[in-house]
């Protein structure tokens, strides 16, 4: 009997346990509002695809609609009802949707505030164009059907003009003068030409008028790229990132195009600070089996740099680093009126560069044994020495072979004299003395030492 009942129970169930599976199963309205969601989330997912591409091709306003379809899509997927039951298989799936849609939103809304931003660039860089009639002649001519429509200022087509905008550094790079050791010249040039200017115009006017140029030189690695950081997070000033990229285009004629477009922002946009990495692979010396186009690139900068269409009154700065000054055009070296040299780090800037990359890490060294490795590391860059004490911290893991798996972060030795002193085996310096007497000769011709 009791068996009976119990094929009774499996074969047909209770009454109870029929409810809650029919609950489980997914009802054709559950169906119904999975399908409509996701409908909301494909078609916002396309949207920002959209906006994503024509940013990279250097159309914001485009990207700029896209994105606010795409933002106004996933706010009608994110609240749309979406009332199943918990137990239904579709409401993990819905829930997660709708947590992608409002993240995405978020995302869209932040895209568009920095677009948005960049844009009143483009609308400072155009005027209204309405002809007018000359003074004392009839004019008996059509009205202008124009409609409003702007013209840019010089030519600037507001499509480079976005192109510009894009290297403008809207984020404060986490950099201070405090985490630089040393280059103590530098940095009152720097000083001198950038931070003060735009504190106390009125000091500096006539012959205190800053210097437009500026070049740092110097073998790699020792923190030109770091003092331009440091600009652009203690200064007001506008600051634009450029490199070779920025500037070159396969278009016949846009090169110099986008070179009047980096100026003409810049005035618009002053105080302003451009600075360009690797210069010499823009400015380089002139030839004459060089390629039309970069020679009128040159020409170009040469003449919004120092040349008819600037102003003395301008408050541009152009600072240029490079490891290879000698390669640089006349003209340039001429108009980078301050040519500093950023040598490798003496003994107080290799000590201070040390204490700030232990700065965090257990370490077991007295002050001798921190004076032995200053005197180890001579002739070592700034990046020699991050990469020093990123492979003498390697040592303690290594030693721990199978245990790195399980071992706690607190139970990992310290740094010790000894692990820099193996590390010093591996990592050796990257500057040759025969580098270091080239560069010292180039700042005995054209240096501002």
């Amino acid at each position: 009997m009791w068996i009976l009942e119990a094929l009774q129970a499996i074969l047909w169930p209770s009454q109870h346990q029929q409810q809650r599976m029919d609950s489980i199963a997914a009802s054709p309205s559950d169906a119904k509002l999975f399908s409509k969601v996701k409908g909301f989330y494909d078609l916002g997912k396309q949207e920002l695809e959209k906006a994503v591409r024509h940013e990279e091709f250097g159309l914001p306003q485009d990207a700029i609609s896209h994105y606010k379809n795409a933002r106004q899509v996933f706010i009608e997927g994110s609240s749309a009802p979406s009332a199943v039951d918990s137990n239904s298989k579709y409401a993990s799936e819905i829930a997660s949707y709708k947590g992608k849609m409002r993240k995405w939103q978020e995302d869209c809304t932040e895209r568009l505030r920095v677009l948005e931003n960049r844009s009143k660039v483009s609308s400072q860089a155009v005027i209204q164009s309405q002809p007018r009639p000359k003074e004392n002649v009839r004019c008996n001519s059509a009205p202008d059907r124009s409609n409003g429509r702007t013209a840019s200022i010089k030519g600037i087509d507001p499509k480079l003009a976005a192109i510009i905008e894009n290297e403008i550094v809207d984020r404060s790079p986490s950099v201070r003068w405090t985490d630089i050791a040393g280059l103590a010249k530098a940095k009152q040039a720097l000083m001198e030409m950038v931070i003060l200017p735009t504190k106390r115009s009125d000091l500096f006017t006539d012959l205190r008028r800053p210097a437009r140029g500026l070049l740092l030189f110097g073998p790699p690695g020792n923190g030109k790229t770091m003092l331009a950081k440091a600009v652009a997070s203690e200064s007001t000033a506008t600051f634009f990132s450029i490199s070779a990229s920025s500037l070159t285009s396969k278009w016949v004629g846009e090169a110099e195009k986008l070179v009047r477009a980096l100026f003409t922002i810049a005035r618009s946009r002053q105080p302003a600070f451009i600075f360009i990495d690797e210069i010499d692979s823009i400015l380089s010396a002139r030839s004459a089996n060089e390629h039309d186009a970069s020679r009128r690139l040159k020409s170009e900068f040469l003449s919004h740099l120092d040349g008819l269409p600037s102003n003395k009154d301008d408050r541009i700065v152009v600072m240029g680093a490079t490891n290879r000054p000698e390669e640089i055009d006349d003209a340039v070296r001429r108009r980078l009126v301050k040519r500093i040299y950023v040598p490798l780090p003496d003994s107080d800037g290799r000590r201070s560069l040390l204490q700030n990359l232990l700065k965090g890490q257990a370490f077991s060294m007295s002050s001798s044994d921190l004076e032995k490795l200053v005197k180890d590391t001579d002739g070592y860059s700034g990046s020699d020495l991050r990469a020093l004490c990123e492979e003498a911290a390697m040592i303690p893991i290594r030693e721990l072979g199978p245990l790195v798996e399980t071992i706690r972060a607190s139970q990992v030795r310290g740094l010790n004299l000894g692990d820099f002193r193996e590390a010093l085996k591996a990592i050796r310096p990257s500057v040759s003395r025969e580098q270091l007497q080239h560069f010292e000769q180039w700042n005995r011709d054209f240096g501002s030492t």
